[in-house]
């Protein structure tokens, strides 16, 4: 009953926010009483922790899997940078997370980290295997990894630029592994 609920709540907090979801329409959605939502929660702040810890937990697992798996250093990075989640969390959730929920939005801060530095290895494997360039400056590349990361949460920038969290992320790994030169005749000043 427990993920019942969780999941009856996740797709009113997708639908609704944070804030304006209510134990009500999880119960009537599941056709429950809200007494029946007591005995597997305390409140709705300890649905909405389940709620980002599933999905913290899912994510983490995720690039896992990837970095366990057996595609090419490229695929991993692909694979990591689309890490699936089991809940999904709209972009304007993550402004109203950041705003109310701090707590919430560190430990999310935090599994951005973890993904930077799963992507930082990858990086650093690839040079070694001879994939990336051997003259990558990876102080600039993960500071603009840890950059790129927060972009695809920045809820503004999305807006203002007309992306969606996949473009954007489409387009900060095309110039990552293409460039934005057009030819070899680039050189250096």
């Amino acid at each position: 009953m427990k993920e019942k609920i969780l999941d009856a709540a996740a797709q009113l907090i997708a639908r609704y926010g944070l804030k304006k979801f209510t134990l009500d329409e999880v119960a009537a959605q599941l056709k429950i009483s809200k007494k029946t939502i007591y005995k597997n929660f305390k409140s709705k702040n300890e649905i909405i922790h389940t709620y980002f810890t599933s999905y913290i937990e899912s994510d983490k697992n995720s690039v896992m899997e990837a970095l366990a798996g057996n595609q090419t250093i490229p695929e991993k990075i692909h694979s990591i940078v689309y890490s699936s989640h089991c809940y999904k969390l709209p972009i304007p959730l993550l402004k109203e997370t950041r705003q109310f929920y701090s707590d919430e939005w560190e430990n999310i801060q935090e599994l951005r980290k973890f993904k930077v530095k799963a992507l930082q290895k990858l990086l650093k494997d690839g040079v070694q295997d001879g994939i990336f360039k051997s003259d990558i400056h990876f102080g600039v590349l993960s500071k603009m990894l840890e950059k790129i990361s927060g972009m695809f949460t920045d809820y503004n920038f999305l807006l203002e630029n007309r992306l969606k969290s996949h473009e954007a992320i489409d387009e900060a790994l095309k110039i990552i592994f293409k460039g934005i030169v057009k030819n070899d005749s680039f050189t250096k000043k």
